[in-house]
């Protein structure tokens, strides 16, 4: 059983990044079950349609962490759990390390970061990630990448919330042992060699 994550700021390259990992193992005869958060189940995609719809406007910072931690309980239940019970590889685009930042380490103020941690450690139970792996990229790269596609709720609120949002991200490195930050700003395939070279020594 191996449950990986890719996570980041916006732009980092994790959906990208996620498609192709998941097909290099999927190359190499493993199972793969490959999800995103919030979303892949019904309930996920209809919170997720509802949390980054710009038609949505401000929402209470604890009521985003609260329906984002509906959302991964659904995945986790319905998903993740039975995949990794069938000796699949989970490779997951973001987790509950999104949440303690977006809504408590890159906000001002934000919520209690032990608390989120101790929320999320409830919804997932047994079946944390075993790797995170946080694609670190500067905000303006990060901008770039986001300039071929309309920003969301959450990717509309402004450079200085990006700054808090990346050095959350690293923040949250410190705190949490299953975090590697991978340097992402450097081309796709050099990326993308590092990540398998994480992953390969961790696969059954």
């Amino acid at each position: 059983m191996t449950y990986v994550v890719l996570d980041g700021p916006d732009g980092c390259g994790k959906s990208s990044q996620a498609a192709a990992l998941a097909a290099w193992l999927r190359e190499r005869g493993a199972g793969v079950m490959h999800v995103r958060e919030p979303g892949s189940t019904p309930v996920g995609e209809a919170l997720r349609n509802l949390l980054l719809s710009r038609e949505t406007g401000q929402l209470q910072t604890v009521t985003e962490a609260l329906l984002f931690s509906a959302a991964r309980a659904e995945l986790v239940a319905n998903v993740i759990a039975p995949a990794l019970a069938r000796g699949e590889v989970v490779v997951a685009e973001r987790c509950y390390v999104s949440t303690v930042v977006y809504q408590a380490l890159a906000p001002s103020p934000g919520l209690d970061v032990e608390w989120l941690f101790d929320l999320t450690r409830r919804v997932h139970g047994a079946h944390l990630p075993d790797r995170i792996f946080v694609l670190d990229v500067p905000p303006g790269v990060a901008v770039v990448r986001r300039q071929r596609r309309t920003d969301d709720r959450i990717e509309g609120r402004g450079a200085g919330y990006h700054d808090r949002v990346r050095a959350g991200f690293l923040r949250a490195a410190e705190l949490e042992p299953r975090i590697a930050v991978v340097d992402a700003a450097r081309p796709f395939d050099v990326v993308q060699s590092a990540l398998r070279e994480l992953v390969v020594g961790m696969l059954p």
